[in-house]
């Protein structure tokens, strides 16, 4: 299998591809007449790359950003009402055909004119408007579910094993460089791998403090990590030490543990980008692809693979790591409901999980937190055997990346994608790594605004208004 090295051409080089044709930088979508037709209660539009199509004029009126606010929610929650006798009079466009410009009457409130940028009335065109010269056979239908920005970067993931070469930042530019950060989301979802490097030493490492960084640098980068229920910041600490605080075998560090993901025992897995940052200690990692073995499973053991993508497995434990007051207990006490925060977790699903277009959407695998699961009685023998076979793919050679992991960088992970498995410590090595999370519809959301600051820059006529309050789906189309 052919390593992924994570080069990417600049997007401002590149077209996109959307349903009906290339948009994007290299193309500008002209408008090359309007008409109002059937009494206004529609317009005809045709666009320079020969598609016609009929917008409903409520749709136009209702969906013009100036009925938005600077704060980008709708001026009057009442404005919907004001659309039952609206009808075009006239439509036109502007001289380069970059705009169309709709004069509105409602009848009662007397005329209005609205302004529409062509590249995003063509986005929407396919999903909202009546194909009028036959091109709805390349429409993408109509809009379903959020999507993500991500959606076609997910579509075109390449597999990688062992040779693969892992994307380096520092944490400078990520700190300072927007373009760099819409960059660096984009190669969390493909490869899914990425080191940070001279990153900040942190004041101390005092559990409260060693972690902030790593906080401050994913602040910049994405937005707040995740809050642990219990634990009093939002990053955690492990040290090859006995600290106050290591009560569990996932945190100490003389423990092997297999190739796996974390946040196995959360419900739907929250935690999807992990950071690790090194606060003290250089020592060698490892990671592996879980979409390059899940496509050999699939590829090589179907029967396996259907059973790893359809039989639900239970993760399961009692946490029992943190006092009340969200401090690490310490180990050697015994635990007791007046002194720790317990609570439970359990997390039941298949170990490959796909997506409804039958695509990889996670692996959720980690041996030391399987619950006990309720397999059925017919398939437990033919299940055990498939996981087994898994368990042991997961950890050959052929598929897993070794890396030097140096003091001060950041190793970050798609959790969803990408297994990771304990570090070799040199003997005699002191070390302190601290440990976050981020959730999913933080970083779509935080690349989707990105990309819109992009547009917003290359392109002056789509400016904020026009960018916000879309689906996914359409935003994507207008994009460069």
């Amino acid at each position: 299998m052919a390593a992924f090295f994570g080069r990417q051409v600049p997007r401002v080089l590149q077209q996109t591809k959307s349903p009906y044709g290339y948009v994007g930088a290299q193309r500008s979508i002209r408008i090359t007449s309007a008409l109002p037709i059937n009494d206004g209660k529609q317009i005809r539009v045709e666009f320079a790359d020969q598609s016609a199509y009929l917008f409903h004029t409520k749709w136009m009126r209702d969906s013009c950003p100036s009925r938005a606010g600077s704060d980008y929610y709708r001026k009057s929650a009442s404005a919907v009402f004001d659309l039952d006798n609206i009808v075009a009079t006239r439509a036109e466009t502007s001289q380069d055909g970059d705009k169309l410009i709709v004069h509105f009457e409602d009848g009662s409130k007397g005329p209005c004119t609205d302004e529409y940028v062509a590249s995003w009335l063509r986005a929407f065109a396919p999903h909202v408007g009546f194909s009028a010269n036959g091109s709805a056979s390349s429409s993408p239908g109509p809009v379903v579910g959020t999507g993500s920005m991500f959606d076609s970067l997910i579509r075109n993931r390449r597999p990688w094993d062992a040779t693969v070469e892992m994307p380096t930042y520092t944490a400078k530019e990520l700190a300072e460089d927007e373009d760099k950060q819409a960059l660096f989301l984009e190669r969390m979802i493909d490869p899914g791998i990425g080191l940070i490097l001279d990153v900040p030493p942190a004041e101390s490492l005092d559990s409260k403090v060693v972690g902030l960084p790593l906080e401050r640098l994913v602040g910049k980068m994405i937005g707040r990590l995740n809050q642990h229920p219990v634990r009093e910041t939002r990053f955690g600490v492990m040290h090859t030490r006995t600290p106050p605080g290591s009560a569990s075998v996932d945190y100490d560090h003389s423990n092997p543990l297999s190739m796996h993901t974390d946040h196995t025992v959360y419900h739907g897995t929250p935690g999807f980008l992990q950071f690790m940052y090194q606060a003290e200690g250089t020592v060698t990692s490892k990671v592996c692809d879980g979409l390059a073995l899940a496509k050999h499973m699939e590829e090589n053991h179907p029967e396996e693979y259907k059973l790893l993508t359809t039989i639900n497995v239970t993760h399961s434990s009692r946490n029992t790591i943190y006092t009340k007051e969200g401090k690490y207990r310490d180990r050697n006490d015994q635990p007791t409901p007046d002194k720790e925060a317990s609570f439970e977790l359990v997390h039941t699903h298949p170990v490959i999980q796909l997506d409804e277009n039958g695509l990889l959407e996670k692996v959720v695998q980690s041996e030391t937190k399987r619950g006990v699961c309720a397999l059925p009685y017919d398939t437990y023998e033919k299940y055990m055997a498939a996981y087994k076979l898994w368990s042991r793919t997961v950890e050959e050679p052929r598929w897993v990346k070794r890396f030097p992991f140096p003091e001060r960088s950041i190793v970050v992970t798609n959790n969803w994608r990408v297994l990771h498995g304990r570090a070799i410590v040199p003997p005699g090595t002191s070390r302190t790594m601290v440990f976050g999370y981020v959730m999913k519809n933080l970083v779509d959301n935080r690349y989707r605004l990105l990309r819109q600051l992009q547009a917003e820059r290359q392109n002056g006529l789509l400016t904020d208004k026009w960018l916000t309050r879309l689906p996914n789906q359409v935003l994507g189309a207008i994009l460069p």
